[in-house]
């Protein structure tokens, strides 16, 4: 109590100089506020960046010229659907389905607008188009039996194939597609189909797939991951072939605009010890002078028997009382005036009162070396 005491009074004495010694640390974590605020603005940008500038991934085959009517092996597919670096996966297998000497195309999928739920099981069920329910006099949950047809890949090409029987099925008609949700004439979930390759034992392949990267932030693990799984590289002098190997990631805009902001970052971060040490810097000239300004108080305390440990004591009560509460003092502007969080703003204060006390400590051996006489 008695440094405190002491510490006020020499509040009052040098009130300018306290006044002013106040507003430096203000002014010195507020600049520290506007710096770390740029940086977690980056940080902001870059997610940003993730949400409005979508990676999406599509399946093609090793030459890099086809989409669609291709062969994925389950393995490729499985390790898609149980990525947790993918999203909104659309999967698709192109069949046939035979009803008397009529054949229709059936569509089985992962997703379909409408269908979330049902698309995500392996339910007996289908959707199909307003002209196929019309032209079969058939209404929604009726059952639909058809003669299922696949299509298998001819082992010697590789670049054809050709259409064998699959298995006799009986579907419920649970709803109606129209517009962009009716990509064939009969819709049926993925798992439903694969359940059919496994009665009968047949290696299931899907025909077509697309997917969204989750976070495109996490690029490199995501392609990591597919790398483990087996996809391959597009290599352009390759055949045709129909097999489904290679992923093409187009991800080049958010690379390119990511890039941007992380090299804005690293330049921010680079500058972080300049800073420090020009803060640093700040208070040892603040410090020298103030302590100037004390010295004769200090000859006067001295000769009065007050020893030195306790002089030295009440200077840095004094002058760490004022850089906490001026340190406190910018945190609050901080975070109101910039675009630093609370704990960001703490985070200012602390290393602003570390490197100002720090020089304060260290001017304050000048004092050992004033003469008392």
């Amino acid at each position: 109590m008695f440094y405190i005491r002491m510490a006020l009074t020499g509040f009052w004495r040098y009130r300018i100089r306290t006044a002013l010694h106040f507003m430096i640390c203000i002014l010195s974590v507020l600049f520290l506020g506007i710096y770390t605020g740029n940086l977690d603005d980056t940080t902001a940008r870059l997610e940003e960046l993730a949400k409005k500038v979508p990676v999406r991934a599509t399946v093609i085959n090793l030459a890099g010229g086809r989409e669609s009517g291709l062969f994925i092996k389950e393995p490729l597919y499985d390790g898609v659907m149980a990525s947790p670096y993918v999203s909104e996966p659309d999967f698709t297998l192109e069949l046939l389905g035979a009803k008397g000497k009529n054949e229709y195309t059936v569509l089985a999928q992962t997703s379909l607008k409408g269908y979330e739920d049902l698309f995500s099981s392996n339910e007996k069920k289908c959707v199909v188009t307003p002209d196929f329910l019309k032209d079969q006099k058939l209404k929604e949950g009726d059952t639909l039996k058809l003669d299922l047809k696949y299509y298998k890949l001819d082992a010697e090409s590789h670049l054809s194939s050709f259409i064998l029987p699959l298995e006799t099925v009986s579907y419920q008609i649970a709803g109606i597609a129209e517009g962009e949700n009716s990509a064939a004439q009969i819709m049926i979930p993925m798992e439903t189909a694969r359940e059919s390759y496994r009665n009968q034992d047949i290696p299931f392949f899907v025909s077509s797939g697309t997917f969204r990267v989750k976070n495109p932030l996490e690029l490199n693990g995501f392609k990591k991951e597919m790398d483990a799984v087996g996809f391959l590289e597009i290599i352009p002098q390759s055949k045709p072939a129909l097999e489904g190997y290679a992923l093409t990631v187009k991800d080049e805009t958010f690379i390119r605009a990511a890039g941007s902001i992380r090299e804005s970052r690293k330049v921010l971060k680079i500058f972080f010890p300049a800073i420090c040490a020009a803060l640093l810097g700040a208070g040892l000239i603040t410090s020298y002078l103030l302590a100037l300004g004390r010295r004769q108080e200090y000859v006067t305390r001295r000769m009065l028997g007050m020893p030195f440990p306790d002089c030295i004591a009440v200077y840095l009560t004094e002058q760490g009382l004022t850089e906490l509460l001026g340190g406190a003092a910018g945190c609050a502007l901080s975070s109101l005036l910039t675009n630093a969080g609370i704990d960001r703003a703490l985070t200012c204060g602390a290393v602003f009162f570390l490197c100002y006390f720090t020089a304060t400590l260290l001017t304050a051996a000048l004092f050992r070396n004033i003469p008392l006489h």
